[in-house]
Formats: C-alpha cells, sequence, structure tokens
C-alpha cells in the first residue's frame, strides 16, 4: 500500500511554495526598490503601452534610449510567451506571478522528475522538490532585480521531458523546444548555462553505467538517446525561435558580435572572480547564519554525500555535474581555472559573473540526488519507521528553508510608486544630468516612471545600448528637477526654417505635418536607424538623427514606418520551420515516413532515416 498518493504530494509542493510566496502575493503594486527591477518593468510597460494604448505589435520604442529597436535587444520580452500575463494584468503584477508560477513549475518538475524518471520513493521525490523550490537562488535573484533570471527553475522540466522522450514518449519532443525558447527568449545567460548543463548530463550518458534517463539501467552499450533528443530539440528551438534569433544577433553584431560583445558596465579584458572555496561551502550549507546563491542547507549536502558513497554507480553522473559547475563557480580562485579557458569562446564570454551563472546548477544537482537516499529507508522495519524518520527529514530540510525564502520574499516587495504628475505637452525626452545609467533615484530620471507619464528616457539603463543622438528637453539633476535644454528645438523641426511642424510618435510610426513654402530638411528627434521607410522625401542620417530631404512644397502629411528586416526574415524563417515540423509529424503519424526510408529519391530517403534515428529508440 502507497504511503501518500502522487497527487497529494504534489498538492503539498503547491501548499509550501504558495505559503512560502504570499509575501509577494500579498505586495498588490509595491515595486522592488531595485536599478535592475527597474529595467525590466520598463520593457513590460513599453510592450503593454504599445499593445493595449496605439494597438501597435513593438518592433521599436521612442521611448528608450532615444530610439531603440527593441525586438533585437537580447533581454526584449516582447516574444516571450510569458508575456501575456504582464499584459492582461500589469508589469508589477506579472512579474510577481511569472515568479511564482516558475517557483511551482521547479517544484513540481523536480518531484515528477525524481519518481518517474529517477525512480525514487514518494518520500524522496518529495524531498528533492520541497529542497529545490525552497533554495535561495531564484528568491535572491528576484529580489536583486532580475525575475527574468526564474527560468533557472525549468532546469528539471527540461530533463524530465528528456527523460519521458528517452521512454518512446514523442509529445515531450514538441514541448521542450517551446520551454526552450521561454528561457532564450528572454536573453538572459541562465538559458544557455542551462543547456551547457543539460548537454553534459546527456553527454554522461553516453559513458556506459552512467543512464540516468534509461528505463532499464543496462550498463552494457553506450546510451545516446539523450543526447539525440537534446541535439533535436535544441536545433528545433532555434529554427522556429529565428524571429527572435535574428534580430538579437543583428543587434549583437552591432556591437561587437558573438566573439566580442561589448557590454556596458564590463571590461573586455578577464578580471572576474567567483566563489571563494571557504565561502561556497558555507554559503551552501548555511554555516553560521550564511546565505548566498547556493544555499540549500546542511542536510541536503550531507544526504548527497551518503548517496553518492551508497549509489556510487548511479550516482556518480550527478557528482560530476557537481564538481564541473563547482569549479567553474570557482573560476580564478583555483589554481587551474577552467571559466577561463570557456570564457575566450562566443557566448561563455558574455558571462561576467560566474558566481550567478554557475550557482542554479549547484543547487539543482544537490537537491535532485539527495532525495536518492530515501531509498535506504525502505529498509526498516516496521514500515512505519520509514514514514516516521521521512517525515523528519524533509521538516528539517523544510525548517532550514522557508524562514529564510520568505524572509527574503518579504523584503522584495516594498517600495510604494511615487505620484508623479502627468506632463500637459506631448511626447518629450529626458536624460540625466551627471547621473550614472544604473541608478533608482531621482524619480523623473527613471525610465519606468517616465514611460508611464509618455516621456523618453535617452540614458536608459540597459546592457547593451547603441547610439544614443536624440536631444533631450530637460536635463534631471541629482535633486529631481528638470534643467532646460537650450539646444533642444523640438521632436521633429526644419533645419533651415522655423519649427512650423507638428509631430506624433507611436512605436512604429512616426507622423510629422508640414507647411513648406520652400525645399528644406526635416529632422526628427529620434536615432537613425536604417530600417525606416518613408512615403515623402529622401531619408538619411544627419548626426546620427532621422533626416528627410523635402523638395515638395505646400502643406502635407509625412509618415515614417519602421520595418524591421531580421525580424521579417527571421519570421519566415519561423513559419517555414513551422510547417516542415508539421509536415514531419503528420508523415510520422500515417506511416509515411517510415515507407520513405525505401523511396527512390536519396534526399527523401536520408532524411527520413536520419528523422526517425533521432526520435526512435
Amino acid at each position: 500500500m502507497k504511503m501518500v498518493p502522487d497527487f497529494l504530494a504534489f498538492s503539498i509542493v503547491v501548499i509550501v511554495v504558495t505559503l512560502s510566496s504570499v509575501p509577494v502575493l500579498k505586495s498588490g503594486s509595491q515595486l522592488n526598490f531595485d536599478v535592475d527591477f527597474f529595467q525590466y518593468a520598463s520593457r513590460h510597460e513599453a510592450i503593454r503601452k504599445s499593445l493595449i494604448e496605439y494597438h501597435t505589435f513593438p518592433m521599436r520604442s521612442h521611448w528608450l534610449g532615444g530610439g531603440f529597436p527593441t525586438l533585437g535587444d537580447p533581454e526584449d520580452p516582447t516574444l516571450n510567451p510569458l508575456v501575456l500575463i504582464t499584459i492582461l494584468f500589469n508589469p508589477i503584477t506579472g512579474l510577481k506571478l511569472i515568479v511564482f508560477f516558475a517557483l511551482l513549475i521547479g517544484g513540481l518538475a523536480t518531484y515528477a522528475l525524481a519518481r518517474y524518471i529517477l525512480g525514487y520513493t514518494q518520500w524522496g521525490s518529495l524531498f528533492s522538490a520541497l529542497i529545490f523550490s525552497l533554495s535561495l537562488f531564484v528568491p535572491l535573484r528576484v529580489q536583486d532585480g532580475n525575475p527574468n533570471e526564474v527560468y533557472a527553475t525549468f532546469l528539471p522540466l527540461c530533463l524530465l521531458l528528456i527523460g519521458l522522450a528517452c521512454r518512446g514518449y514523442k509529445l515531450p519532443i514538441l514541448v521542450l523546444p517551446v520551454v526552450f525558447y521561454t528561457m532564450l527568449s528572454d536573453g538572459k545567460l541562465n538559458c544557455f548555462m542551462g543547456m551547457f548543463y543539460i548537454g553534459v548530463i546527456c553527454l554522461l550518458n553516453l559513458i556506459p553505467g552512467f543512464r540516468i534517463f534509461a528505463k532499464n539501467k543496462s550498463v552494457d552499450r553506450i546510451y545516446v538517446q539523450p543526447l539525440k533528443v537534446f541535439l533535436l530539440v535544441i536545433g528545433i528551438t532555434f529554427l522556429v525561435g529565428m524571429v527572435r534569433i535574428l534580430p538579437a544577433v543583428e543587434h549583437i553584431n552591432a556591437k561587437g558580435g558573438l566573439g566580442n560583445i561589448d557590454l556596458l558596465f564590463y571590461d573586455e579584458t578577464y578580471s572576474f572572480s567567483g566563489y571563494e572555496f571557504e565561502r561556497l561551502w558555507q554559503e551552501t550549507v548555511g554555516w553560521k547564519g550564511r546565505q548566498g546563491l547556493v544555499t540549500i542547507g546542511w542536510l541536503p549536502v550531507l544526504l548527497f554525500v551518503i548517496t553518492i558513497f551508497v549509489f556510487w554507480r548511479k550516482s556518480l553522473p550527478w557528482g560530476i555535474v557537481l564538481i564541473l559547475f563547482g569549479w567553474l563557480a570557482l573560476a580564478n580562485n583555483i589554481s587551474i581555472d577552467l571559466f577561463e579557458i570557456l570564457w575566450h569562446l562566443p557566448i561563455f564570454n558574455a558571462v561576467r559573473q560566474p558566481i550567478k551563472y554557475f550557482s542554479f546548477q549547484i543547487v539543482f544537482t544537490i537537491a535532485i540526488a539527495s532525495g536518492q537516499c530515501f531509498v535506504l529507508l525502505k529498509r526498516l522495519h516496521p514500515q512505519w519507521l520509514e514514514h516516521l524518520i521521512s517525515v523528519i527529514l524533509i521538516m528539517l530540510g523544510i525548517g532550514f528553508l522557508y524562514p529564510r525564502i520568505t524572509k527574503i520574499q518579504s523584503e522584495t516587495y516594498n517600495f510604494v510608486h511615487p505620484q508623479l504628475t502627468q506632463p500637459k505637452t506631448g511626447f518629450f525626452n529626458v536624460k540625466g544630468w551627471d547621473l550614472k545609467r544604473n541608478r533608482k533615484e531621482p524619480s523623473l530620471a527613471i525610465t519606468y516612471f517616465n514611460l508611464l507619464r509618455n516621456i523618453g528616457t535617452i540614458d536608459w539603463y540597459t546592457g547593451i545600448p547603441l547610439e544614443e543622438n536624440a536631444v533631450p528637453k530637460y536635463f534631471v539633476d541629482i535633486d529631481n528637477n528638470y534643467l532646460p535644454n537650450p539646444e533642444y528645438r523640438g521632436e521633429a523641426f526644419l533645419l533651415k526654417s522655423g519649427n512650423n511642424v507638428r509631430s506624433k510618435f507611436r512605436p512604429n510610426l512616426i507622423s510629422v505635418e508640414v507647411n513648406l513654402q520652400k525645399p528644406d530638411i526635416l529632422i526628427i528627434n529620434q536615432n537613425y536607424h536604417p530600417d525606416w521607410h518613408t512615403d515623402h522625401g529622401e531619408l538619411f542620417n544627419k548626426n546620427g538623427l532621422i533626416a528627410l530631404r523635402l523638395d515638395q512644397t505646400d502643406a502635407y502629411q509625412i509618415h515614417l514606418r519602421y520595418y524591421s528586416r531580421s525580424f521579417y526574415l527571421g519570421l519566415a524563417i519561423t513559419v517555414v520551420s513551422m510547417v516542415t515540423l508539421g509536415w514531419v509529424c503528420w508523415a510520422y503519424r500515417t506511416a509515411r515516413l517510415h515507407d520513405w526510408i525505401r523511396h527512390r529519391s536519396l534526399l527523401l530517403r536520408y532524411s527520413s532515416r536520419t528523422i526517425l534515428w533521432l526520435i526512435e529508440r
């Protein structure tokens, strides 16, 4: 007789995660007083404002940086499926809900992975799920203003889907690209470091005996199925995700390219320090009250060590990845700096904080492997001893993490939205006067608060800014005062004659009414980009601003429209990829794919064989 049904275990995870998130869910409209949070909230607000107020799908934003191609920004969430939550509610509530749902997914997926793929007992699976969902990595990153790093909690879901695909289920092969794309579309490096972790796990399955995902644990041959599934899913993700990837590649190429990304606030030379070993182990176990991104408690660490010794063959892959990512997290605090070697590779060279990007893998590895130790309790007699000791161990694990996570959650959102007056004039830009970019005050210089009032911020806070040539109407000083800019001539003006124009700004459209007595040059106070198109005049770059050479006299209206070429090219590739994927699924379901392996056409024959080799065991 089972001691606790699986649905009850899932319910326990939901209840515990929900209770730990009560301080956030009760915080209402309160904000996180952090520069990163304001940056990320402004991204979501720009999307919501474009869709709801302007009924426009935003490919750029006139509120950011004096005119910024937002779709190309790697951290832009426009094409992230979860942005629907912030659109339906608002950026503040939506971001809180995304974090809450991510924690739930992390806990539930960890239980399912441990129970149905790794074969743990229900108690062991519940222990791993609760430890991972209550670990401090995500709450601390959110408190530090980075709610888009919650995708670390999707790690067990990815492994679960790979495990199910290895068991012969085909639906996970279609679901996992959606998960990967969701992680990828926010542009955080956690996605790539998570994929790196999963790839290492799949590679380890090539070693006889290291069969994490296999139902049959025989050790007589190389197990290549997890790696096949991983490579297939990565390929599908990148082909279907080209609508998001190509604009980002274009943006990155404008700032040095993948091999040498020019990131704001960071030097191009290798000068990054990781954990010191003493700090790493002390934070992991919570020694003398210390806590950090890897904090998980002494009990899971103890159970992990026991698991490694007792079930060494089955748990050795977890030990290897723990050593690997612990090594990476130490960075230059160890004699052989493995991270410095990887840092010279594309994508890895954008990692400037190894502590942040190699911590969640350590937490998850300890959490998932420690649950295996509960198998030993099944040897106890009478049987009630197994249940009693399991409950005690779970309560000890929760007792260590729960007070810490609730404290962090209660301290994250406690800033009340300032009351700012709505300007009577139309759209204009401001810029900080001798203020650093990564600022959280004064309020009149904060991008998020300006967005709410239809005001642009030229020196906005972003990781990969482009040239900012727009002229601010006002500067904002440290005392939160507007300082008029004597060089400002308007958001649109005629270069030779007076400012006899009226302009309207939308995310992808600028409309200007002119009344010309003689040919002139129209200057629009937005950054020039080659993807602008006009229905009047000749478009050109004038000192980094949009300029139009107008020869037609009289009164008329000019419309400038922004069309992102990389977006539409990526969209075409995405559509073709999705149609092809649907066609392959249809051919497989109707058995035509099997028939084509004997087709006369070499292309059809070998492509069908390759596809079948990838998706079948």
